[in-house]
């Protein structure tokens, strides 16, 4: 029989943080082992004498009273998933069971990219059992389910569906869990990995998910027939499946009156007509359709285009590209920094690109319009397509005018329009039989 003692002695060699501890249990003495990263070895070490370890208890004894099952080297893995082992005296019979967790996990803090008014001040963390508190305790209900889900592909990631077993989709919640049952030997470690798990392509414009960090968001979208997805190791939920509705309306507007409520949404979708075609709009009247402008208004337009060496498109593109680079970089600072170099990128560096005539002060006044209405929605990471579909039409515009500029929109529409995850259209949200729940 292979004795199990070296085979882990070896792989300690490797292994910073996997120990080797004897153990004194009743009257032979075994071996501890256990990665000292991820398990508690007081507290397991205590968990074990208060299960009722007498001088006489024998290894079998020790083993019913621990919960243990039959463990071999081929089982390492298991390890790294906070089990413990422990060796008889020989080396050649081994137990593992479940021991104390060590504590990895941060404090629960407030949401960092997204912001509800008096909502409570509570978000996901990276430990998916305490995610899936956090929703047991924003939705105590008898019909809440939550399915356990392992994907072994280069590392075990484990992960948790979770839905209203009478509200949710019954097509919805068979299409997700079939998708990742058969994904259960894959690598599950990037949103692109997700994609392809749930049948979609990386390149796709809009993923079938979106994430949230807010539990009231993820409950409130539950409670309308999607599912959630959450990944250990991730402080967000995926919510299954991403729907137009999502760009422009969130739980916490129902905490306002009705008119209220629709009149923010209302702006919302003003703002992401905005956002996505005022630049293009401008290019198209300026460079290519100028004759359909008032006299006055072109006469205006003009006289701010004096002395500027560039194109219109080649304005509205080097300033798109300066407020893409300042955006990302100031998600990526800390947030001291980040205010300093907004101030540079937007007063100082607009100011001083105007007084050198590189781009008329009017191109400024346009793209600070789109650039501010791309942030009207409730999650920022919705704005990131709408930011690739304002550059297409804004090319579209330079080369065919108006007729570029509603060409792409159209196409735009019937892309959205097709688009459908899991049996649901993306554009449900104009279901009006389902508008009043929304």
């Amino acid at each position: 029989m292979c004795n199990f003692l070296e085979v882990i002695g070896k792989k300690a060699e490797l292994h910073r943080d996997l120990k080797i501890e004897r153990l004194q249990l009743g009257a032979e003495y075994m071996w501890l082992v256990y990665y000292d990263s991820v398990v508690n070895s007081q507290e397991t070490i205590m968990f074990i004498w208060n299960s009722g370890i007498t001088s006489n208890v024998s290894y079998d004894d020790i083993c019913m009273r621990l919960a243990g099952k039959p463990w071999s080297p081929e089982a390492m893995s298991e390890l790294q998933l906070g089990r413990v082992v422990l060796l008889h005296a020989t080396g050649e019979q081994a137990f593992s069971f479940q021991g104390v967790p060590a504590s990895l996990s941060r404090s629960i803090e407030k949401p960092e990219n997204e912001s509800m008014p008096f909502a409570p001040a509570v978000a996901f963390m990276e430990p998916l059992t305490t995610n899936i508190g956090l929703i047991r305790k924003t939705l105590n209900s008898p019909y809440l389910i939550a399915e356990g889900f392992t994907f072994t592909g280069g590392a075990t990631k484990e992960a948790s569906l979770i839905y209203h077993s009478e509200f949710v989709n019954k097509e919805l919640l068979q299409q997700v869990k079939s998708h990742l049952q058969n994904a259960s030997h894959r690598d599950l470690q990037t949103g692109q990995d997700l994609m392809e798990i749930l049948g979609c392509s990386r390149f796709d414009l809009l993923s079938p998910f979106y994430k949230t960090e807010i539990p009231m968001q993820a409950t409130s979208s539950m409670m309308k027939g999607r599912v959630i997805l959450l990944i250990d190791g991730e402080p967000v939920a995926y919510v299954l499946p991403l729907l137009f509705g999502d760009f422009i309306s969130i739980q916490w507007d129902r905490q306002l009156p009705l008119i209220i409520m629709f009149a923010l949404r209302s702006l919302r979708l003003m703002s992401l007509l905005v956002s996505l075609l005022t630049p293009g709009l401008y290019v198209a009247l300026v460079s290519v359709n100028p004759e359909t402008l008032r006299i006055e208004l072109a006469l205006s337009v003009a006289s701010s285009r004096i002395g500027i060496p560039l194109p219109t498109f080649l304005e509205m593109a080097f300033l798109l590209i300066v407020s893409e680079i300042s955006i990302e970089s100031t998600q990526r600072l800390p947030k001291s920094i980040a205010a300093s170099i907004t101030v540079i990128g937007g007063i100082v560096l607009g100011t001083a690109i105007v007084d050198a005539k590189l781009v008329s002060s009017l191109v400024i006044i346009v793209l600070s319009i789109s650039v501010t209405a791309t942030f009207a929605f409730p999650n920022y990471l919705n704005t990131m397509n709408l930011r690739i579909m304002r550059a297409v039409i804004v090319v579209l515009s330079s080369i065919f005018g108006v007729f570029g500029l509603f060409a792409g929109f159209i196409a735009i529409c019937f892309y959205v329009c097709r688009i459908e995850h899991f049996g649901i259209p993306f554009m449900n949200f104009f279901d009006f039989k389902k508008l009043r729940q929304t």
